[in-house]
């Protein structure tokens, strides 16, 4: 009976929700080799509020993680002698990647930017107030860069959105869009993870074993 009832609610808070709309808009291949290489994970490039470049910043380098386990580090968390932190932005300059080349063993860089576009849907609509449109949309973009190379190999752009239209009263819970950004993030690295290459782990864990 409690099996039930649980059922219920979840189909009507399923039926009660906006759904989130993706678009995924590529400049390069869809998929990486994570199976070799050093990572560094920088923070994510953009002009948000502390607590989002934080949370954001966590989850794509949680992200990372579970693709290359042990060889992704964070910009946050190493000592990097010639180049200061605040000079990593979305778009690396060649000069930062020659001098990485030069200066580390790093192989790839891993950079983020992000940002709302609209932001007119709350995260709750209260049922029954009348709807004209409105709209929340916020933007991910990922990229890789090969430092030997000094050139990106990997851009993706995720563009996540929701929209209400006039006959949606019913709707409760929408997605505003600072929900929307994490929301998009977890969709490129989802699609990231499906087209990539990655290490097992019963691979990873053979290679601690020896």
């Amino acid at each position: 009976m409690i099996r039930r009832y649980v059922l219920f609610i979840f189909i009507v808070m399923l039926a009660s929700c906006a759904t989130p709309h993706y678009m995924h808009l590529y400049e390069s291949p869809k998929g990486l080799d994570f199976t070799t290489g050093k990572w560094l994970v920088t923070n994510v490039d953009c002009k948000l509020p502390y607590a989002y470049r934080e949370g954001l910043g966590r989850d794509l380098l949680k992200g990372f993680q579970k693709l290359r386990g042990d060889s992704i580090y964070s910009i946050n968390e190493v000592s990097l002698k010639y180049i200061s932190n605040d000079k990593f932005s979305f778009e690396l300059s060649p000069m930062i990647l020659e001098t990485l080349k030069k200066t580390t063993d790093y192989d790839y860089v891993v950079t983020a930017t992000a940002r709302k576009v609209r932001d007119d849907v709350p995260d709750l609509v209260y049922p029954g107030t009348p709807v004209s449109y409105h709209k929340s949309e916020s933007e991910v973009c990922i990229a890789v860069y090969d430092v030997s190379l000094g050139a990106r190999v990997y851009f993706q752009r995720v563009v996540a959105s929701v929209s209400l239209d006039a006959g949606d009263e019913k709707v409760v819970f929408g997605r505003s869009a600072g929900n929307l950004l994490y929301n998009a993030l977890a969709k490129g690295l989802k699609d990231l993870r499906k087209n990539s290459r990655r290490i097992s782990k019963i691979s990873r864990n053979f290679s601690k074993g020896n």
